[in-house]
């Protein structure tokens, strides 16, 4: 019984030996070891290592890529145009023993990035228009602010891949002004449009008057000019019908008048000798 007690305790002081003088780093991670503050080893590859307990102190860093995602910054454009612009940062640690010395801790890093990610943003935003911003030509503009920043952060050990723009929105305020301007402009296009449309209508009626009338007056003088020739010609063929005998000629317009003049409800007064009536009465003895 006593045997099978001390090994527990062995096997136990050996596991408790074990971790005071081993660590392990593992694949996603790269360990700095430090004593008295001085970077002793940096361990990037996964593995075992020893230290001294008590002596050494062991700092484990991410070797992976990181999103850093910033919280929306307020920046003025080129119009003076207030825009909420929110960003990230795509970010691993190149070179560890400048980061460690430079920044020490993970959140040492995200405020200088934080930092120096929006100086680069607000520089460059400010000389663009808001079309600018959010148009597809922004891409140029983030990749030379991903440029700049890379620039500026590599001396603390830290390499950006990238800077990018999730979106971009105006302040409530602006953004209510901004409306109520684009539904002005849009009210006053719209009844430029229409008055335009009222003019083209206008004068597309007018046209249309001015046509009719020009086309009616000359259907009028056709009309004029065909029956002023059938007349003549009616007149030519009924000189020429009657000119064979004017006897019978008379005595049709005779008719003719009697027709017209003995109509219903008519009463006539002719006195005596009239030739009108001579047809109708027998003529004169």
């Amino acid at each position: 019984m006593k045997k099978l007690i001390w090994g527990i305790v062995i096997i136990i002081l050996f596991f408790v030996c074990f971790a005071l003088f081993a660590y392990s780093v593992d694949e996603t991670k790269l360990a700095i070891r430090t004593r008295f503050g001085k970077i002793v080893e940096i361990n990037k590859e996964p593995g075992l290592y020893f230290k001294i307990p008590f002596v050494d102190q062991v700092n484990t860093l991410e070797r992976r890529l990181m999103l850093y995602d910033i919280s929306p910054e307020s920046i003025l454009t080129a119009t003076k145009k207030r825009l909420e612009v929110d960003n990230y940062v795509m970010w691993k640690i190149d070179d560890p023993q400048s980061f460690y010395e430079t920044m020490r801790t993970l959140s040492g890093a995200l405020t200088r990035i934080d930092d120096i990610v929006y100086s680069n943003l607000r520089d460059t935003f400010a000389k663009l228009e808001i079309g600018d911003i959010i148009s597809e030509t922004r891409r140029k503009y983030l990749a030379d602010i991903t440029e700049n920043t890379e620039d500026l952060l590599s001396q603390f050990g830290i390499q950006v891949k990238d800077v990018n723009v999730k979106r971009t929105d105006l302040p409530e305020a602006n953004a209510n002004a901004v409306f109520e301007r684009m539904q002005s402009e849009r009210y006053k296009a719209a009844a430029k449009i229409r008055a335009e449309g009222e003019k083209q209508s206008k004068d597309i009626m007018a046209r249309a008057q001015k046509d009719s009338e020009i086309i009616m007056a000359q259907a009028f003088k056709s009309a004029e000019e065909i029956k002023g020739a059938g007349d003549a010609q009616a007149i030519e063929i009924y000189a020429n019908a009657f000119s064979k005998d004017p006897d019978f000629y008379k005595f049709w317009r005779t008719m003719s008048a009697y027709e017209t003049s003995f109509s219903s409800n008519t009463s006539l007064v002719i006195g005596e000798g009239v030739e009108f009536l001579d047809e109708l009465i027998g003529g004169k003895e």
